[in-house]
């Protein structure tokens, strides 16, 4: 070998990390150019429409609700009906900005998590995360914006584990401001609250208050106030089904196209989702489980997001975006359970690929694995965070659960 060979393998092994983020990136990119022309229904019934709606009524337009995005997305569809930009690049644009800073945030997570300030890990994480196939197709395909809220939500919890509260609920705050969803991380940080005492009460004040706040542009315009809390109130009936292709535990015991009942057991799902988790709270308390430990942290957050995912109604293949990011995030900052980031993936894969395509795998077969794998998850919980291997009583209870 020569000595220019030498210094190049010298140069990129000392910046192995540059190199795989520059691949990843465009490996990525290249994905999503794919989909560049891609219409999806939603597209077509729904985000085109609204565009059109925006971009025709102008600032004082958003006066009135248009869709059932919240104030804060409408503001940004506004913004860019000023430039002469075509309505589904723009939109698929602004979600592949929130790609790349989605994987910048799972990439500093994975190190907070792991205690090892990792150049390589971080591009690891970042390239997995970036190239991730529902990843891209959420974006550059769907034309959705999933991973806004989710990058704000990784955003919160990496402010949060290193004790930077008032950023972690301002973030959690912007997160909130995007979308609904952001409901599922929420019950982690009340065991967090309960358990550490980190936290005051007066922080989760932060959270709506920042929703509020970037919802005033539009009340100064003349908008009612309501509109805020109304728009969340409303979405929470779109559809009036109690499974939306999600494989969930409905999806193996409700006749998904059934709406009849809709109202009682979208009420039984809220209830059975709140028993659950103050179960889980419980166990925690009981137990004084510390869950200033970051790994603990990070599968309690899997657990209830995943909890909530598999028990409320209403629940869409999209969804589960949060939970895939998290378990990609934990099993590359602690190691183990790789399969477990692998099957849910795959999973939303499969909604992904009915919804876009008309690809069809049995909903219940995959509802199957789904449940199987959110026992495990629940086994994961009980036995890594809320139980102490050395203690007998846990012991007991561990080898019930097994049984």
């Amino acid at each position: 070998m020569t000595k220019i060979e030498s210094k190049f393998f010298d140069f990129v092994q000392r910046h192995l990390p540059i190199f795989l983020i520059a691949a990843a990136t465009i490996l990525g990119m290249v994905i999503r150019y794919c989909g560049r022309s891609y219409q999806s229904g939603d597209f077509i019934s729904f985000l085109n429409p609204w565009w059109s709606q925006i971009e025709a009524g102008g600032l004082c337009g958003l006066k009135t609700q248009v869709g059932n995005y919240n104030i804060p997305y409408q503001i940004i569809i506004y913004i860019l009906t000023l430039f002469p930009l075509k309505s589904l690049y723009t939109y698929k644009l602004v979600s592949i900005v929130f790609d790349v800073v989605l994987a910048i945030s799972a990439g500093l997570l994975v190190n907070e998590v792991s205690g090892k300030k990792s150049d390589f890990v971080f591009a690891l994480t970042y390239s997995l995360v970036f190239c991730s196939i529902t990843v891209c197709f959420n974006s550059a395909f769907w034309a959705q914006c999933d991973s806004i809220y989710v990058s704000f939500i990784l955003l919160s919890i990496y402010f949060l584990l290193k004790n930077k509260n008032i950023a972690s609920f301002v973030l959690l705050g912007v997160s909130l401001a995007f979308k609904l969803q952001t409901i599922f991380i929420l019950p982690v940080f009340l065991c967090y609250y309960i358990t550490t005492r980190k936290v005051s009460i007066l922080h989760f004040l932060i959270a709506p208050a920042v929703d509020v706040v970037m919802c005033l542009p539009v009340v100064f315009l003349g908008r009612n106030p309501v509109d805020i809390i109304k728009i969340y109130v409303e979405q929470t009936d779109y559809g009036k089904y109690i499974q939306m292709n999600c494989p969930n535990i409905y999806a193996l015991i409700c006749d998904a196209s059934d709406t009849s009942n809709y109202d009682l057991l979208k009420t039984v799902s809220i209830a059975l989702t709140v028993v659950i988790l103050g179960i889980g709270l419980c166990m925690l308390i009981r137990k004084r489980v510390n869950l200033a430990d970051k790994n603990k942290f990070m599968l309690t957050s899997i657990w209830t997001a995943f909890t909530c995912l598999m028990y409320l109604s209403s629940m869409h293949e999209r969804y589960g975006y949060l939970l895939d990011i998290l378990l990609i995030v934990y099993v590359i900052s602690n190691r183990k359970h790789y399969w477990l980031a692998a099957a849910c993936n795959l999973v939303s894969l499969r909604g992904y690929c009915h919804y876009m395509f008309n690809y069809d795998i049995s909903m219940r077969f995959t509802a199957i694995v789904y449940v199987a794998i959110y026992i495990y998850v629940s086994y994961l919980f009980v036995k890594d965070v809320v139980l102490n291997s050395d203690d007998n009583e846990n012991e007991a209870v561990l080898n019930l659960i097994k049984a």
